[in-house]
C-alpha cells in the first residue's frame, strides 16, 4: 500500500452516520481510508483529485490479516460490503444513503481491491470543498479492536477531540441518538441492562484493554428511565501520532508472560511506539539481558523505561561512536608519528620556544597551515619558517596543537 498514514480522516457527518459494518467491513473500510490523501485545508499543496485503487498484493494482504479465519473470510466479506451503504443525517433530519464503494474484490492470487464510489467525495476526499469538519483516527488504535460497536465508540469519542479539557474528552449522547450512530437495529437488546452489557460494557472493556484510551460512562436519566450516556475517555497515556509507525497488521498483544510484569495498558503503549511485536520483542530482550547484569529491583519500570527510550539503539549507537573515536585517535596518531619521522629534524630551534596566539585569528591560521602540511606529509616552506620563527621542532608542535 503505498503511503499509507497513521492516521485517516472523515468529514463528521460520515462520523455521526450509521455505519451497518461489522469489524471485518470496518477495517477494509479502514484500509480504503488510509489510502485516500484528502483534501482539508487550504494549505494542502499535494491532495488526490479523484479516488485511487488501492491494490494489496497477496503477500500484503496476508502481512496484515495473517494467514488464519481473516484471511478465509475476506472473499465471502468482500460479496456483503459491495453492497452495503452508509446513511447521513441530513440538515432537515433526512437520511442520505450513499454507497460505500464503486469496486472490492478480494482474489488469493491477485490480493485485494478497492476503490470507493465517487459519491463519497464529500466525505472523505474533497472535505474542505464540503465545508464540513472533519475528525482523525489513529489506525493503529482502531485496527485492532475486534468489535465494530468499540470501533465506532472510539470514533464518536475521537471526533470531541477539540473539546478535550485536562486530556479528557466527555460527550454525552441519548439513547437513540446511540443506537442510530452504532447501528443496533430497532428491537434490539430493548431492556437497557442488555444493551449496556453487549453495546457499551464489552466494547467499552475492550478499548480500555487493546488501546491506549480510557473509556467509563454514566447514565443520563429522565426521570427513573435511561435515556442517555455521558462518556468521559482519559487520553492522557496516548502515544504522539509523530512517534507512531505507519504500518497496521492484526496482531495479537504480547502474551503476559511475555511482558514480564508490565501492565496491559504499558504493553499496549510500548508496542505501538515500537511498531511490531517483534520490535518490541527485541528491545524486552536486550532490556531483559540489561537488567540481569545491573541486578535491578524494579524490574517493570526499568524495563519500561529501556523499550520506551530504546536502550538497544542507544547502546548500539554509544559503541558506534566510541568505536569511530577509536578509529580517529589511531589515525590521528599515525600521522603524528609519520609527520615526527619525516621532519623530526627538519627545524632549526636557533631561536626560545614561543607559543602560538590561539586566541586570535592569525595565530589559529598558522597552525592550521602546519599541521595541515604536516597530516598532508607536505610540510611547506611556510610551515616550516612557522615553526622556526616560535623555536618549535615537529614533535613539540604535535604535542602543543596536534589535537586543536
Amino acid at each position: 500500500m503505498e503511503q499509507s498514514r497513521p492516521t485517516v480522516y472523515q468529514a463528521n457527518p460520515l462520523i455521526e452516520g450509521r455505519k451497518p459494518m461489522n469489524a471485518l467491513e470496518m477495517r477494509l473500510f479502514l484500509l480504503a481510508l488510509q489510502n485516500v490523501n484528502p483534501h482539508i485545508s487550504q494549505n494542502d499543496k499535494y491532495y488526490d483529485r479523484g479516488f485511487k485503487e488501492l491494490h494489496l498484493t497477496p503477500n500484503k494482504v496476508k502481512e496484515i490479516f495473517g494467514h488464519g479465519e481473516y484471511l478465509h473470510r475476506l472473499k465471502e466479506v468482500c460479496k456483503h460490503l459491495i453492497q452495503r451503504s452508509v446513511v447521513i443525517e441530513g440538515e432537515n433530519g433526512e437520511r442520505i444513503y450513499y454507497a460505500l464503494f464503486g469496486r472490492i474484490r478480494y482474489q488469493p492470487r491477485d490480493g485485494l481491491r478497492i476503490k470507493f464510489n465517487d459519491d463519497m467525495r464529500p466525505l472523505i476526499l474533497d472535505i474542505l470543498e464540503s465545508g464540513y469538519s472533519y475528525t482523525k483516527v489513529s489506525m493503529k488504535q482502531i485496527f485492532q479492536l475486534s468489535s465494530a460497536y468499540a470501533m465506532r465508540l472510539l470514533e464518536l469519542m475521537l471526533q470531541y477531540r477539540g473539546m478535550m479539557r485536562d486530556k479528557k474528552i466527555v460527550r454525552q449522547m441519548a439513547l437513540d441518538e446511540l443506537r442510530f450512530r452504532l447501528d443496533v437495529q430497532e428491537g434490539t437488546y430493548p431492556a437497557i441492562k442488555d444493551f449496556k452489557r453487549r453495546v457499551l460494557d464489552a466494547p467499552i472493556r475492550e478499548i480500555n484493554e487493546k488501546t491506549q484510551y480510557r473509556i467509563s460512562y454514566e447514565n443520563v436519566k429522565t426521570g427513573r428511565k435511561v435515556t442517555g450516556f455521558i462518556f468521559t475517555m482519559d487520553c492522557s497515556n496516548v502515544v504522539p501520532e509523530s512517534e507512531v509507525q505507519d504500518d497496521v497488521a492484526l496482531e495479537m498483544m504480547p502474551s503476559k508472560k511475555d511482558g514480564h510484569g508490565l501492565s496491559e495498558m504499558a504493553i499496549n503503549k510500548l508496542t505501538t511506539l515500537c511498531g511490531s511485536n517483534a520490535e518490541f520483542k527485541r528491545r524486552m530482550d536486550y532490556a531483559l539481558e540489561l537488567a540481569e547484569k545491573r541486578k535491578v529491583k524494579d524490574l517493570p519500570a526499568f524495563l519500561y523505561k529501556a523499550i520506551e527510550q530504546d536502550y538497544r539503539k542507544r547502546d548500539a549507537d554509544i559503541r558506534a561512536a566510541v568505536e569511530r573515536e577509536v578509529q580517529a585517535k589511531a589515525d590521528n596518531a599515525a600521522w603524528e608519528m609519520d609527520a615526527i619521522k619525516m621532519f623530526g629534524d627538519a627545524i632549526a630551534l636557533d631561536v626560545e620556544e614561543e607559543p602560538f596566539d590561539t586566541t586570535s585569528e592569525m595565530g589559529r591560521a598558522c597552525i592550521d597551515i602546519i599541521k595541515k602540511g604536516l597530516k598532508e606529509r607536505n610540510l611547506t616552506f611556510t610551515g616550516k619558517r612557522l615553526l622556526e620563527q616560535h623555536g618549535m621542532s615537529v614533535a613539540r608542535f604535535i604535542e602543543l596543537y596536534g589535537k586543536v
